[in-house]
């Protein structure tokens, strides 16, 4: 699962503490069902629509932990689809 594998990654980095970098793929699917055409990394993001969607919301979370206990460096990037809307 997301949670699980971001987890053990965050462990993993977490060894080597404030030299550690940790980049991981998040999504758009953070931002739920908003009609906004732009987004921004300021929008709310606390009313997922889907389990998946739940599951990178918490992945974010762990990361900001992470940096918190361990001062690591973490960045996510929230892709969105290519193929445009559905």
């Amino acid at each position: 699962s997301n949670v699980e594998g971001t987890t053990r990654l965050l462990e993993l980095s977490a060894k080597h503490g404030k030299d550690a970098n940790f980049v991981f793929a998040s999504s758009s699917s953070v931002y739920g069902g908003s009609d906004k055409q732009l987004f921004a990394e300021t929008d709310a993001v606390d009313m997922p629509v889907s389990p998946y969607a739940a599951t990178k919301k918490a992945c974010e979370l762990l990361a900001y932990t992470y940096h918190h206990l361990y001062g690591m460096h973490v960045a996510g990037l929230r892709f969105f689809t290519v193929f445009g809307p559905r």
